[in-house]
């Protein structure tokens, strides 16, 4: 009897590890799962590689406001935008490009960014961190390289 009660404990060890390992495996999300499952908000942004702060969430005073900016990604492939006034958005389509290392959108318009490729730098469930093309007219800036930093909004 002892023997049996061995055994089947040690069956039930054993199934109950290789279950848990299952599980870890299925948890890992794809990168248009992590996109796609929140509306981003801007946290920060850069112009000219990070040499001149347009925008963080951390500083009272920013020369460009881009606290109600909103990007949401759907897995259908659309996207929409909220601008930096926060009353005017805009809708198009997005697609992964370049083994999911370039963004790129149509249609879309926010927060001194329009249509064209986002380069990923960063994309986790808590970071969405990108450069592209971007203007800031209000601070004299036009065309410009610039980085971005999203988190989820609140």
């Amino acid at each position: 009897m002892s023997y049996l009660k061995t055994t089947l404990l040690s069956f039930f060890l054993l199934f109950s590890i290789i279950s848990c390992k299952e599980d870890e495996v299925a948890a890992v999300k794809t990168k248009t799962q992590i996109l796609t499952s929140t509306t981003w908000q801007v946290q920060s942004a850069s112009a000219s590689g990070g040499l001149a702060v347009v925008y963080s969430r951390d500083l009272a005073n920013n020369g460009y406001d881009l606290s109600k900016v909103r990007l949401t990604f759907k897995a259908d492939g659309t996207a929409s935008a909220i601008d930096n006034n926060g009353n005017s958005s805009s809708s198009g389509s997005w697609k992964f490009t370049n083994s999911e290392g370039t963004i790129e959108l149509s249609n879309i318009s926010f927060g001194g960014f329009t249509s064209g490729t986002l380069t990923v730098i960063q994309l986790t469930e808590k970071n969405f961190d990108f450069t592209s093309k971007a203007s800031f007219p209000d601070l004299g800036i036009s065309d410009i390289e610039a980085t971005i930093k999203m988190t989820p909004a609140q």
